[in-house]
Order: structure tokens, then C-alpha cells, then sequence
């Protein structure tokens, strides 16, 4: 067969195959079409929020069923609310940094969570570092219920850790197949918001008022928190 037979061959071959309608689609592929229904997106704001009101259940038992720190009533009023806000901040930022895309994009961004995560939780340290509020003869200090420095610390400590993991394990389930890249960025700022969210309650529980143990058991808690978050998301959901 001479080279032009051939091309003259494959050129009908080509016009037949276009020409020649397509098969019918089956049964079974028309019955699979007729039940698809499209498919709803997701909430932009839906992990954050599951996540928030999941992690604050514990929280809100402690406060509602413990005891207020007895100075609280005495406390600058100022103090008070600057304190709770910044706390709340903490969590609030973190948290949606880590969870909530930015607008137009898919995934959230590592960079954009730990920036946001460090702000937030650089302004609770510098607050709880220069403005220490407590009444005398009200307040407490560890000495007056008989313990160390140390020895305060821990009860505080282990409470924000424990809340912190709530957070953490829910930050896991939540972007177990969203992370392609920049897990531990991200876990940095979902262990501050659980740290800072214990941080909140003992905020209003603790009566320990000095500067000291302020820093290393709470401040240091949510600090410690957001080390472990960082740490368990990248070895979990790294790449």
C-alpha cells in the first residue's frame, strides 16, 4: 500500500467515526443522572463555629458551676472587661484564622493563621505583663493558701492544657482533608485559641492574683498550648 492509499484510508476511517452518532447512554447511567442533586457547598463559618461551641461547653460548665474568684466584685471594672476582651480575642482570632478561608480562598492559609495567632496572643501577654490588678487583704497570693509558686501553677496550668486539647482534637477532625501544606502553622494558632479560651474562664475562676503566676500559669498555659498545636497538627496533618 502506497503512503497517499494509506492517508486517503485513514481520512475516511475519520470521517465515518465522526459522522456516526454516539451510542445511547444505558439505563443504569440515565437512572444514576435522574437521582444527582447538587451538592451543597460549605460554610465558610461552619468548622469555626462547630469547633467554638463544642470547645466552650467545658468552660461554660466551670464558670457556671464553680465559684467566681472571690475579688472579683472589687476588681478595676476596667481591668475586668480589657482582660476578658483580650482573651476573647485570642480565641476568636486564632481560631478563625485557622478554620475560615480567606475570602476567595479554598483552604486556610499557615502564614495567615500563625500571624494572626501571635497578635493576638502577644497583646494578652503584654496586657497580663504591665496591668496585674488585685485587692488586698481580697486577692489571693500562693503563700496564702500555702503553696509555691510552682505548686500554684499546676492546677491552672493542667486546666488550660486540657481545654487546649479539646480544641485540638476538634481542630484534627475538622481539617484532617483540608491541609495540604502549613499544618503546623495552623495548629500553632488552633492550640492558642484552645489555650486562650481556658485562659478566659480562669480569667474570672481563679483567685490568684499575682503577676508571677499569672504569666507562667495562665499566659504560659495558653503559650504551651499553642506549641502543642502546633507540634500534634503537623505530626497528624503534615505533608
Amino acid at each position: 500500500m502506497k503512503p497517499n492509499d494509506a492517508d486517503e484510508l485513514d481520512g475516511r476511517l475519520l470521517r465515518v467515526a465522526m459522522e456516526t452518532p454516539p451510542p445511547p447512554p444505558s439505563p443504569e447511567i440515565l437512572k444514576t443522572l435522574g437521582t444527582m442533586k447538587p451538592v451543597r457547598t460549605r460554610s465558610r463559618f461552619g468548622a469555626f463555629a462547630a469547633a467554638l461551641a463544642i470547645g466552650a461547653i467545658w468552660p461554660a460548665y466551670s464558670l457556671s458551676s464553680s465559684a467566681l474568684r472571690p475579688d472579683l466584685g472589687k476588681l478595676p471594672p476596667a481591668w475586668v472587661a480589657i482582660g476578658a476582651a483580650l482573651w476573647a480575642f485570642a480565641v476568636v482570632a486564632s481560631l478563625a484564622a485557622a478554620l475560615v478561608p480567606a475570602r476567595g480562598d479554598v483552604l486556610p492559609a499557615g502564614s495567615r493563621a500563625s500571624r494572626a495567632s501571635a497578635i493576638a496572643m502577644g497583646l494578652v501577654v503584654l496586657f497580663m505583663a504591665l496591668w496585674t490588678a488585685r485587692v488586698p487583704g481580697v486577692s489571693v497570693r500562693p503563700e496564702d493558701i500555702g503553696k509555691t509558686l510552682l505548686q500554684s501553677c499546676y492546677g491552672c496550668g493542667k486546666y488550660v492544657l486540657q481545654v487546649a486539647a479539646i480544641v485540638i482534637v476538634l481542630g484534627v477532625l475538622l481539617l484532617r482533608r483540608r491541609l495540604p501544606v502549613g499544618a503546623g502553622r495552623i495548629g500553632l494558632a488552633v492550640g492558642a485559641a484552645g489555650g486562650a479560651l481556658g485562659g478566659l474562664a480562669l480569667h474570672f475562676l481563679c483567685p490568684i492574683a499575682t503577676t508571677p503566676h499569672i504569666m507562667l500559669a495562665h499566659v504560659g498555659g495558653m503559650i504551651l498550648s499553642s506549641l502543642a498545636g502546633a507540634l500534634i497538627l503537623r505530626g497528624l496533618l503534615g505533608r
